[in-house]
């Protein structure tokens, strides 16, 4: 039986990391690291309430060592929230988000969602119109602005339309109460034998039969028999195969829920798009080049439910590339993580191996790590045309 001293998540696979309590600030930023990984790891697997809590602990950590927090956790559990429709618990992350880095872009984009979703039109577009000054590259920012626009106007036309239905239903009570008739009595229709019969009649010959019956003539029915009408039909042409409802497989006509795989074609599609990306120092200084795609996790579907279509991508991965200077060499990758169809940009972390020379380690600190010069803006501009392909299928 629980107590008031006994672990509130011990139903949780992370209690062991969301009941431990540190003391000293290194125990404390330790234990953060641990929940920040778990927490994408939950992420990956959809387990969403995992995420927010896990998100949740490390926020409270670093709540407790001044000038410790970070924006993108606020960020990361805003996008939770609003996966879990805790639309409220959204907005109020990306606001935090804001207050401590107002050059979060993708808080930005989180709360023109979340003012989306509670049909604050106005606000939405004016939150994207801020993430847009930011990062005017970064084509979300329109879709969000021009759906809200859209919904904006679509809300007022269905208030509109109802406020006109009120109306006319108002002045056909009206006009119900003051022109009423008196109900006239109908004359009941007796048969020969003086029983009721309600919605019978009598054919030609006598026989009693339903109002609906239609009598046909003798020509008549000579006339169908010629035709052919009445008699099974041989088909000799194909049955033509319709297609599934939201694209679904031909055999799911219905449209009922169906998923597809799509992780193989995203692993061949990074192969093709980011494999062999070079990117030139300036003054002949030498080259970086992209060598391979490695280390894909997470997972990428299309389903398709009720006739509608889901594109559901939530991805890892790492994309490994050689620097060439002079006679030295060196490697590295760079990780993507949280690459999601949802139109944000994913986090990137460049990794240079551990053998790489301090002169080779300047040049990618100046031409790979930055997400605005060098080779990274070309990986993130292939990711992206990824992710609008994968979203047209």
């Amino acid at each position: 039986m629980s107590g008031p001293t006994s672990n509130p998540y011990a139903s949780n696979r992370h209690a062991d990391v969301l009941g431990e309590n540190p003391t000293d600030e290194a125990a404390k930023l330790r234990l953060c690291e641990e929940v920040k990984n778990r927490a994408k790891g939950a992420f990956q697997q959809k387990d969403m309430p995992s995420a927010e809590l896990l998100y949740g602990k490390a926020i409270d950590l670093l709540a407790t060592l001044p000038g410790k927090a970070e924006a993108a956790l606020y960020s990361n559990r805003s996008m939770v929230r609003l996966n879990l429709n805790k639309v409220e618990g959204a907005l109020e992350d990306a606001n935090k988000c804001i207050e401590v880095d107002p050059k979060f872009v993708k808080a930005w984009h989180r709360k023109a969602q979340a003012l989306a979703r509670l049909n604050e039109w106005d606000d939405a577009i004016a939150a994207a119109e801020e993430g847009q000054k930011l990062d005017p590259e970064n084509k979300t920012f329109a879709e969000v602005i021009e759906k809200a626009k859209a919904d904006k106007a679509k809300d007022l036309e269905d208030k509109a339309r109802l406020k006109s239905d009120a109306q006319d239903v108002r002045v056909e009570l009206h006009n119900a109460s003051t022109a009423r008739a008196p109900p006239k009595k109908e004359e009941k229709k007796q048969g020969d034998d003086g029983t009721e019969f309600r919605g019978y009649k009598k054919t030609a010959d006598g026989r009693t039969t339903s109002y609906f019956h239609t009598d046909i003539s003798d020509e008549a029915k000579k006339l169908i028999e010629a035709q052919g009408f009445g008699k099974p039909q041989k088909l000799d042409a194909p049955v033509e195969e319709q297609d599934a409802k939201g694209g679904g497989s031909k055999w799911n006509q219905a449209g009922t829920y169906e998923e597809k795989g799509m992780t193989k074609w995203l692993q061949e599609r990074l192969d093709s798009g980011l494999v062999g990306v070079t990117f030139e120092l300036p003054q002949n200084g030498g080259s970086i080049s992209t060598t391979k795609v490695s280390d894909l996790k997470g997972d990428c579907s299309i389903s398709v439910s009720r006739g509608k279509r889901r594109h559901l991508m939530e991805v890892s991965f790492d994309v490994e590339y050689e620097a060439k200077v002079g006679d030295s060499t060196g490697k590295g990758k760079l990780s993507f993580s949280e690459v999601s169809s949802d139109g944000d940009d994913p986090e990137v972390k460049n990794e240079p191996a551990s053998d790489t020379p301090q002169a080779i380690r300047e040049v990618l600190d100046a031409f790979v790590k930055p997400a605005g010069q060098g080779l990274q803006p070309m990986l993130l501009s292939e990711v992206r045309k990824l992710i609008e392909e994968y979203k047209g299928k």
